[in-house]
């Protein structure tokens, strides 16, 4: 390996351990309820660490919450399971209850720590070295999207499936569907079914991101593409189940057919929750009639801002049980303009949605005794697996907004970022373009270019260390 492979492996791995230390620090400096709702989610991970080899029941009276009737049991419990394995391993030397919590932790911090190598890997695929660096940045050094590995939670192992499919798809760009490939996907996605319902939508888009591809970007007859569709997606299918489909079988059984548990959860909380939050009184946005706009424009009497003002300051870090530890508003906008403005610069990559390859040839023509060029536009009969990455990349970015403003409306309409979490790779990458597009308009040099990226990965990592250092470590001192 030469010098300079080295030194960018050497970065990575730099970036990658400061990432791990941050994520760990702050999961050991906070007490439990470090995160919304972590200590349902403890009951869950504490019920499997004290009843090994039992898995508890949605309605069990020893996790049910007294407030809103139900438990965490009734959603995928994969990553409660593995805290319970270290709170096992931790127990062996200590049954403290801060060891057990902070043991519990752990499994989110190792969950976010390996999304976060995947970020790294999938930046230096899509852009090399400067740009793959600076996207990988933007994602894993985002205050909110940190915040995630320091309470028990569903939502980082929810980011540990997402970075594993989307690697799967940017490897797809370089080498195509060969069986390794096949098989990360099925494992992300069978992953994926057991984390969080608001990440499905990469299970959703891989499956037409992988039809798609094999079904147009191919140059084999027709006839073979499509053995490959079957035989590959089979095998696809199978490893999914094969890692999923027991929790859903489980299910079946247990709540008289309901696969994914919601029906049993609405009814578990109209039998014991306490009389304002049964799901027939608690309001919601649907029950009084509002109008999206009215939600939008929504100010609960504790929030310091509008119902989507609140979505996009807790998308970027709002932190707390009660998210009552806020970061300093204008650091807050800072964030949120520099996502907007880079969002915004997409606009000078549209070409790049076309899922048709399009060529350009100039033709030369003497008349009078002058040459003149003649350019002609033609749209070629090949298909852009990039395209069609680019289109898939912009629904899974669109489908966990739609999905979280659906249940904000009709069901709670709390104004958490966290919701839409798994829409932060696909946001960042067109933040990536975006920033891309316009530098190479405006900057011609490119070593200059070179020390933007660089700057702004330096402040940006800087940003969430003293986020850590200034906030949260006085918050809980």
């Amino acid at each position: 390996m030469n010098t300079r492979l080295k030194r960018e492996r050497y970065v990575e791995w730099g970036v990658l351990a400061l990432f791990f230390a941050l994520v760990l620090a702050w999961s050991l400096t906070t007490w439990l309820q470090g995160g919304p709702d972590e200590e349902m989610r403890y009951d869950v991970a504490k019920y499997l660490y004290e009843h090994p080899g039992t898995l508890p029941r949605g309605e069990e009276e020893a996790i049910r919450n007294e407030t809103w009737g139900i438990s965490y049991a009734f959603y995928p419990i994969l990553s409660y399971m593995v805290s319970a394995v270290f709170m096992w391993i931790a127990g062996i030397f200590s049954t403290s209850k801060d060891v057990l919590l902070h043991a519990a932790r752990l499994a989110d911090v190792l969950f976010m720590t390996v999304a976060a190598w995947y970020t790294i890997q999938i930046g230096k695929r899509l852009f090399g070295k400067e740009k793959g660096l600076f996207f990988s940045v933007l994602v894993i050094f985002l205050p909110g999207y940190l915040y995630l590995g320091t309470y028990v939670n569903n939502d980082a192992l929810a980011m540990m499936a997402a970075a594993m499919i989307l690697y799967a798809w940017v490897k797809y760009l370089d080498e195509g569907w060969t069986w390794k490939n096949c098989v990360l996907l099925a494992v992300g996605m069978g992953i994926c079914f057991l984390s969080y319902y608001n990440a499905y939508g990469w299970i959703l888009w891989s499956f037409f991101f992988f039809c798609l591809t094999v079904l147009l970007c191919s140059k084999k007859p027709m006839r073979e593409r499509w053995r490959f569709l079957f035989s590959r997606g089979i095998v696809i299918a199978a490893v999914t189940l094969g890692i999923s489909g027991w929790w859903f079988v489980r299910n079946y059984f247990l709540y008289d057919g309901d696969i994914l548990g919601r029906k049993a959860s609405a009814l578990c909380a109209e039998k014991y929750a306490q009389e304002k939050f049964k799901p027939s009184v608690y309001m919601t946005p649907a029950k009084m009639g509002w109008s999206l706009k009215e939600l939008f424009l929504y100010q609960d009497p504790g929030w310091s801002h509008n119902w989507i003002m609140m979505v996009l300051i807790s998308f970027v870090g709002l932190f707390g049980s009660g998210f009552d530890i806020y970061m300093n508003e204008t650091v807050s906008k800072v964030y949120i303009v520099f996502l907007a403005a880079g969002c915004a610069a997409v606009c000078l990559m549209l070409r790049e949605f076309c899922w048709k390859k399009q060529t350009v040839t100039v033709q030369k023509s003497t008349v009078g005794g002058e040459k003149i060029k003649v350019k002609t536009v033609r749209t070629s009969k090949e298909w852009s697996a990039r395209g069609i990455f680019n289109v898939m990349m912009a629904a899974s970015l669109a489908t966990p907004v739609v999905l979280f403003i659906q249940y904000a409306y009709s069901s709670d309409n709390q104004a958490q970022g966290r919701y839409i979490m798994s829409a932060v790779y696909p946001l960042m990458y067109f933040v990536t373009c975006g920033y891309g597009k316009l530098l190479e308009r405006l900057v011609k040099n490119e070593e200059i270019r070179k020390w933007l990226y660089r700057g702004v990965a330096v402040l940006w990592i800087a940003g969430a260390v003293l986020t850590y250092f200034l906030l949260i470590r006085p918050a809980y001192s």
